[in-house]
């Protein structure tokens, strides 16, 4: 027994690491047809139109175009719809990469420290180069999460992709004078190295945070506890998709209900805010609606640049570029809607009271010194 034993490692190798080997294919093949099929060719093409007129700071392109004599419920069904074009790419990445991250830490559960920074900073180095919006991000997050991952891992992952990506990165310091892209990485850096940690830890020291998680059926334990040299190929495979699938699926749900409802109230606030009159005079209770409406705003990986650049071009009042700058799209509702829902409550409030007041306090100190 012990010779078959032997025999069937030394040559039944493939069948010994068929887990791994199928998830990083799995996982090489989702990234890889995002990446070069259509994020960053998306990316450059955005660098490109970076300085022209948006049809609107959550959109950069219309697939279905409105004229300001449209009727407001045609504008706001027309917005609606070209949200959810805008974002139906990157969520479907999100939700299938998610899904990935929730399968792979339920074999491989991650060995994180008690280091709160540390994890954070781990969460933002495999997060910057993932090309996804906060927004689309919030299904990756929710995969580790799910997957008994720890929380500051996702934060630092979901903040870090829509603003640390190469390509949005140069976008900043191309279209904006440096300082602007200097106060905004200063900003993001603390919020992934020093907030996330210290609200974290000062939340578990009350009481523990318990994410919401998916324990695995009997009958998946006792397979994750046998010998993989001794399950078949097709088995292992076959257990892997019936995993995957069935997380895709838990994440399909809730994401198409809050993206619906988020389109809806996103082309609603298009709609019927009067930007032109908030953006044209500069004092506090403009600053503090804008900053609001910017936090709550969900829109894809770098309109913020865009929008802020066009700002910059037309000779809005600076304070409110460094507001659009910072709030746009580094965090928003969606986000704050998988916090409170999955992990904390005040977790989720404390992150959008802060950028809140982020936005707001570096929209003044760039208006004054204008």
């Amino acid at each position: 027994m012990n010779v078959e034993a032997t025999l069937s490692r030394e040559f039944g190798w493939p069948r010994c690491y068929a887990r791994p080997i199928i998830l990083i294919v799995l996982g090489l093949t989702i990234a890889g047809v995002f990446w070069f099929a259509s994020r960053y060719p998306a990316l450059l093409a955005k660098a490109h139109q970076t300085g022209h007129a948006l049809p609107s700071m959550a959109f950069s392109h219309e697939a279905f175009p409105t004229v300001p004599t449209d009727t407001v419920w045609k504008r706001i069904l027309y917005g609606t719809l070209n949200w959810l074009d805008s974002m139906r790419v990157g969520m479907t990445f999100g939700v299938l990469f998610g899904a990935l991250l929730h399968t792979v830490v339920r074999y491989y559960p991650l060995r994180i420290g008690q280091n709160y920074a540390l994890n954070s900073l781990k969460g933002a180095l495999v997060g910057a180069p993932m090309g996804v919006c906060v927004n689309c991000g919030v299904p990756m997050a929710c995969g580790i999460t799910r997957g008994h991952g720890r929380v500051e891992v996702a934060l630092g992952y979901l903040f870090s992709s829509p603003t640390f990506n190469p390509v949005v990165m140069a976008m900043t310091f191309i279209f904006l004078p440096w300082y602007f892209g200097f106060a905004k990485y200063v900003l993001v850096s603390f919020i992934i190295v020093v907030l996330v940690p210290r609200l974290i830890r000062r939340l578990e020291s009350r009481q523990a945070l318990t994410p919401f998680t998916v324990e695995p059926s009997a009958g998946a334990a006792c397979s994750l506890a046998s010998d993989p040299c001794a399950i078949p190929f097709g088995q292992t495979l076959a257990e892997i998709a019936k995993d995957y699938a069935a997380h895709v699926w838990m994440l399909v749900k809730p994401t198409i209900t809050l993206m619906l409802i988020a389109s809806v109230v996103s082309s609603a606030l298009l709609v019927l805010v009067p930007w032109d009159q908030l953006l044209g005079s500069m004092n506090l209770l403009y600053l503090v609606v804008a900053a609001i409406l910017s936090v709550f705003m969900p829109i894809p990986i770098a309109l913020d640049v865009m929008f802020a650049g066009q700002l910059y071009q037309q000779g809005v009042n600076p304070g409110y570029v460094m507001l659009f700058l910072t709030t746009l799209g580094t965090y928003s509702i969606i986000p704050t809607v998988y916090l409170w829902r999955e992990v904390s409550r005040a977790l989720a409030i404390y992150l959008f009271a802060f950028f809140v007041a982020a936005g707001i306090v570096l929209g003044l100190l760039f208006a004054v010194l204008g």
